[in-house]
C-alpha cells in the first residue's frame, strides 16, 4: 500500500498556528458541543439526558457521513498508525481539528485501527452498512424528533424518538455481535491473534468499549419515555 503523510490531509495546513494532541482536541469538541447544544434546550421540553444524546446523536452522524465519503484517507492513516505504533490520542493536529468533519477522521483511523480493522479495508461494504444506517435511521430521525418536539407535535415526537433510539440500539447490539463472532473467525482480519490480540473481556481493544455507550443510553432513553 503507497504511503500516506499525514502533512497531505486536509485537517492539516502548510503554516501551522499551533498543535494539540488528539485527546485536547476530543475535549474541545465536545465542550463546543455541549456549549452549543445548551444554547438551545430551553426551546424544547426533553429532559436533559435525552435532549443531549439526541443531539450527540445528529453529531455522530456527522463523523459518519465523513468517515463514509473519506474512507480511503482513513484508511491510510489507519494503516500508518499502525506501522509507525502510534495513537491519536498522542499525535498533534491543528486546532481546525476540531471541527466534526475533520475530527470523525482521526476519531475512526485510531478506531480501524486499534479496535475493528474492518473499518479500513475499502471494499469491505460492512462498516458502511453499519456507520451508513445508523446516520439515516438513527441521526436523522433524532433531528426530526427534536424538531416535533419544538412544534410541540408529540405524537410524531414519540414516534420519531422511537425510531431513532429503537434503531440505534438495534444497530448495537447487531455490531457488538457480529464483532464478537468475528474475534473467534480465523479468516476474519479481526479475528485474536498474536497480531491484534483482544487480550481478555477485550481489554487489548479497549476503544470498543465505546460500543457500550451506544447501547445503554438508547435502553435508557426508550425505558424512561416508556414509564411516562
Amino acid at each position: 500500500m503507497a504511503s500516506y503523510d499525514f502533512d497531505d490531509l486536509e485537517i492539516t495546513f502548510k503554516h501551522k498556528l499551533g498543535k494539540f494532541t488528539g485527546v485536547q482536541i476530543v475535549l474541545f469538541e465536545l465542550s463546543l458541543f455541549f456549549i452549543v447544544s445548551t444554547l438551545f434546550y430551553n426551546l424544547f421540553t426533553i429532559s436533559f439526558i435525552c435532549y443531549y444524546w439526541y443531539t450527540f446523536t445528529i453529531l455522530t452522524g456527522i463523523w459518519e457521513y465523513t468517515y463514509i465519503t473519506n474512507k480511503k484517507n482513513i484508511s491510510c492513516i489507519s494503516h500508518q498508525l499502525i506501522q509507525r505504533h502510534e495513537h491519536v490520542w498522542t499525535n498533534k493536529y491543528h486546532i481546525s481539528t476540531i471541527l466534526p468533519w475533520n475530527l470523525s477522521k482521526i476519531f475512526y483511523a485510531e478506531y480501524a485501527a486499534y479496535a475493528d480493522r474492518e473499518y479500513m479495508c475499502e471494499k469491505d461494504d460492512w462498516s458502511n452498512v453499519i456507520e451508513g444506517t445508523h446516520a439515516l435511521y438513527c441521526a436523522l430521525f433524532a433531528l426530526f424528533a427534536l424538531y416535533c418536539n419544538y412544534t410541540d407535535n408529540m405524537k410524531n415526537y414519540y414516534i420519531t424518538l422511537s425510531i431513532s433510539m429503537g434503531s440505534q440500539l438495534m444497530n448495537s447490539i447487531l455490531y457488538i455481535s457480529q464483532y464478537l463472532i468475528q474475534i473467534k473467525t480465523s479468516s476474519n482480519i479481526n479475528y485474536n491473534s498474536k497480531y491484534f490480540p483482544t487480550g481478555k473481556y477485550l481489554l487489548r481493544r479497549p476503544f470498543f468499549y465505546i460500543n457500550v455507550v451506544w447501547t445503554i443510553l438508547p435502553s435508557y432513553i426508550l425505558l424512561y419515555n416508556l414509564i411516562l
